[in-house]
């Protein structure tokens, strides 16, 4: 903070922090998994089973009878009374982050909610995430998102805190915010919340800050590393993301993450999308791979510009019954609406936010009435109007 004081001056209004690297090399806290289901698994087949990163983390797992089908009807009362007789053990111990994952609460998280709400009552130091805040619609994804996000709550809140106190004793009036994996930021005070979503934030950043060097809001952005040559998308002025960040055959983290794939010699090359290479490598005197050219004569910093240009985004990610087209058409407004809403509580200006994408998806081998709706918004704060890359490129997509 002092070294952008020196540089910059005082002037700066906003800083956002990339925390992702920190978070990966701090060691995980200790977590209580509890998993709320009608019954336990019948065998080891069926027993959830974590990413070998993960798995040391969760020191105890308890099951709560309960959950939920896909249309938020109960398969089973919440057994309130059998888990307030275990609680006094949970409380009990040293650890103090809980996970909390029901079957079917990406439609009621009502008995994810209700067993947060008997821990808090009696405690209310505990750190707990639970799972219906990242969507996927399998059990295992949002158990190992919602168990890896409570392992990382310590590490964020420590975070916050050194930099809220860094950032003002040099920026007083500065808004500090940290980036994002789908090439936003939020508040820093969310980073205590939702530590998650701040890893992997780089590659959005390098895909944001080239497409930002370079002018565009939609086109393709080649980035060309020590470790290989990578591809990715920018739609509305942000990076194209996808909900899943996939591990092989383990759990994936359900957090909206940018889409970075290897370029390879099959790459399709079409007239009609803009695209920007960016060589990235220490050493340039070698010609890039594949017979690229760079279009960026100098871009080293790109992960830089781009935390310098992410706005804050929102994200609405829930499953909906319809009745028909214009029902769907009614409940895509209100997830829309609900999206701008989240991206002016994060300290978006109103007129000064857009909806970057607009999705509605059917639920495969899903009732036919039940649909996924998902939609970003993007904002900038009022002290940021005059942004490196103006809101008003953001267009909307249907």
């Amino acid at each position: 903070m002092s070294g952008l004081r020196r540089e910059f001056g005082p002037g700066i209004t906003e800083i956002t922090a990339d925390v992702g690297r920190v978070l990966v090399e701090r060691k995980l806290s200790d977590v209580v998994a509890i998993r709320i289901s009608p019954r336990p698994p019948a065998d080891a087949f069926h027993t959830t089973v974590l990413p070998p990163l993960v798995e040391p983390a969760v020191t105890r797992t308890v099951h709560v009878r309960g959950g939920h089908d896909l249309r938020g009807r109960p398969l089973a009362r919440l057994d309130m009374e059998g888990f307030l007789a275990d609680l006094p053990g949970i409380l009990a111990g040293d650890v103090r982050n809980v996970a909390i994952t029901s079957v079917g609460s990406t439609a009621s998280k009502n008995h994810e909610t209700r067993t947060a709400d008997a821990i808090l009552s009696n405690d209310r130091d505990m750190r707990i995430s639970i799972s219906s805040d990242f969507y996927s619609s399998v059990f295992r994804d949002r158990d190992y998102t919602a168990i890896l996000n409570s392992a990382l709550m310590q590490t964020g809140e420590e975070l916050a805190v050194m930099l809220e106190a860094a950032g003002r004793s040099q920026f007083p009036a500065a808004l500090l915010s940290f980036a994002k994996n789908d090439g936003g930021r939020a508040p820093l005070s969310r980073l205590a919340l939702a530590p998650v979503h701040g890893l992997r934030a780089e590659p959005a950043m390098g895909i944001l800050g080239a497409a930002t060097l370079a002018g565009i809001t939609e086109g393709e952005v080649i980035l060309s590393m020590e470790a290989g040559v990578m591809v990715g998308h920018i739609h509305g002025g942000l990076p194209v993301t996808r909900s899943l960040i996939r591990q092989g055959f383990e759990a994936s983290l359900a957090s909206n993450a940018a889409i970075l794939e290897p370029y390879t010699a099959h790459h399709s090359v079409r007239a009609d999308i803009t695209s920007v290479i960016a060589d990235l490598r220490d050493r340039q005197e070698a010609a890039l791979p594949f017979g690229l050219v760079p279009t960026l004569p100098a871009a080293k910093d790109v992960a830089l510009m781009g935390s310098a240009a992410a706005p804050l985004t929102a994200w609405i990610d829930r499953l909906e019954t319809v009745s028909g087209r214009v029902d769907l058409k009614r409940v895509q407004n209100l997830a829309e609406d609900d999206a701008h809403s989240a991206a002016v509580q994060l300290g978006a200006t109103p007129g000064q936010t857009h909806i970057i994408e607009s999705n509605v998806y059917a639920m495969p081998y899903g009732n036919p009435g039940i649909v996924r709706i998902r939609v970003q918004a993007a904002g900038e704060t009022s002290a940021n109007e005059e942004h490196v890359l103006p809101t008003a490129a953001r267009g909307a997509t249907p």
